[in-house]
C-alpha cells in the first residue's frame, strides 16, 4: 500500500504544479457531468485548459527532436517513429481499455438511448474520429460518452502536427507557430463560428488551443526557472480571470468566445506556473493529496463517465434522494472516491507498466532499415 501512494501521491514530477493543475480540470469535469456546475459548462472550460496544457508539454518535445536532427544525433523518421509510439504507449491501452469495459457494461443492461449511443459510434470511438461524428455527422452529444471527443482531437494533432513541423528549421519554429495557429482560429471563425457544437468540436479549433499552448511551451523553455515578485498572486489572478471570462461569455450567449480566450489565458497560467516553481501558487498546486488526482487524471477523465450513474444510484439507494443539489454533491463525492480507486489501480497496475516501454531508444539505422521499433 505504501509503494501505491508513493507512486501516485509521493515525489512530484520535475516541473511541479502541473499534476495540480490536471487535477482542478477534472474536478471541473465531474461536477459538470454531475450536473452541478453544468449551466456554467465548467468541463468545457476544463477541456480547453487541457489542450493548451497539452500543446505546452508536446511541442517543445517536438522541439527539442527537431534540434537532435540538426545537430545529427537523430533523424525525422527515427525521432516520427519514436514519438508516435510513446503518444501510443500513453494513449492507446487505457483508451481501448475504457472502450472495452463500456462494451461489457453493455451487453450486461437493458438496451437504452446510452447502449444505442455507442454502438451507433463505435467506428467512431475506435478510430479517434469521435469528435467528427459528434459535430458534423450525428450533429449532438453522446450523453457519457461524450467527453472521448477530446481525445480524438489530441490525436489527430499528435499525427499530424510531427509531419508537418518535425522537417522545419527549429529558429522557424515560434513565428511558424504563431502563423499556423492564427489560420487555426481565422478557418473555423470563418467556417462554423455561428454553431456552437461545430466550432467546439471541430479539429482545428483544438488545435488552436493546443498551439497556443505549445507557442507558451517554447517561451517557458527559453526563459527557465525565474524568480517573480507575486507570482504566486498573478498565477491566482490569471486564473479567476479564465474563469470570469468564460462565465461572462457562457451566460452573455457567446460561448465561442470564450473558447477563443481561454487558451491565450492557460498557457500565460501554465508557463508561470512552470517558471516560478517557487511560489505560493505553485507550492499550493504541488500539495500531495492534489498532485496525486492529477497523477491519475487521464484515466480518472476516462473512467468518470462509467462511475457517475452508479454512484447516483448509490446515492439514491442509501438516501432515497434522486435530484437536487444535495444528491447531486453525493453523487460527485461518491463518484470521485470510486474514479480515484480504478484511476488508481490503472495508473499502478497498467498505465505504468506500459509505459516502462517507452524508455527503449530507437536507433536511427534501425528505423532506416524498417524496424517497426
Amino acid at each position: 500500500m505504501h509503494e501505491i501512494y508513493q507512486k501516485v501521491f509521493g515525489v512530484g514530477k520535475a516541473i511541479k504544479g502541473l499534476d495540480g493543475l490536471r487535477a482542478i480540470c477534472v474536478l471541473f469535469v465531474l461536477t459538470d457531468h454531475a450536473g452541478l456546475t453544468k449551466r456554467s459548462e465548467s468541463g468545457t472550460l476544463a477541456v480547453w485548459v487541457f489542450f493548451a496544457l497539452s500543446g505546452f508539454l508536446i511541442v517543445p518535445i517536438l522541439f527539442r527532436a527537431r534540434q537532435r536532427i540538426e545537430a545529427g544525433s537523430s533523424d525525422a523518421a527515427t525521432e516520427i517513429v519514436l514519438f508516435m509510439r510513446n503518444r501510443a504507449l500513453r494513449i492507446f491501452p487505457v483508451y481501448y481499455l475504457t472502450l472495452a469495459l463500456i462494451f461489457l457494461s453493455t451487453v450486461t443492461l437493458v438496451a437504452g438511448d446510452n447502449v444505442d449511443k455507442f454502438y451507433g459510434s463505435v467506428s467512431w470511438l475506435v478510430t479517434y474520429t469521435t469528435n467528427i461524428y459528434i459535430g458534423f455527422v450525428r450533429h449532438d452529444w453522446l450523453g457519457p460518452l461524450s467527453h472521448l471527443w477530446t481525445l480524438a482531437v489530441e490525436q489527430q494533432f499528435y499525427v499530424l502536427f510531427p509531419l508537418l513541423f518535425i522537417w522545419l528549421p527549429s529558429r522557424f519554429w515560434r513565428s511558424s507557430l504563431l502563423i499556423f495557429l492564427l489560420l487555426l482560429l481565422a478557418v473555423p471563425s470563418l467556417w462554423v463560428f455561428d454553431d456552437e457544437l461545430m466550432f467546439r468540436v471541430n479539429s482545428l479549433s483544438g488545435f488552436y488551443a493546443i498551439a497556443v499552448g505549445g507557442v507558451f511551451g517554447l517561451v517557458a523553455r527559453q526563459l527557465g526557472t525565474i524568480n517573480l515578485r507575486f507570482s504566486g498572486l498573478a498565477i491566482l489572478a490569471l486564473g479567476v480571470l479564465l474563469v470570469l471570462q468564460h462565465l461572462y461569455f457562457i451566460f452573455g450567449g457567446h460561448p465561442n468566445a470564450a473558447l477563443i480566450i481561454a487558451p491565450l489565458l492557460s498557457g500565460l497560467m501554465i508557463m508561470l506556473v512552470t517558471v516560478c516553481q517557487n511560489s505560493a501558487a505553485t507550492r499550493f498546486l504541488d500539495l500531495p493529496l492534489i498532485r496525486g488526482v492529477g497523477v491519475v487524471s487521464y484515466g480518472f477523465y476516462l473512467f468518470h463517465g462509467l462511475l457517475l450513474g452508479p454512484s447516483g444510484r448509490l446515492v439514491a439507494i442509501a438516501t432515497g434522494m434522486r435530484d437536487g443539489t444535495a444528491f447531486q454533491i453525493m453523487q460527485i463525492v461518491t463518484a470521485f472516491i470510486l474514479t480515484m480507486i480504478v484511476a488508481i489501480a490503472s495508473f499502478v497496475f497498467f498505465e505504468e507498466k506500459i509505459m516502462q516501454m517507452k524508455k527503449r531508444r530507437v536507433a536511427p539505422t534501425t528505423v532506416a532499415a524498417g524496424s517497426n521499433g
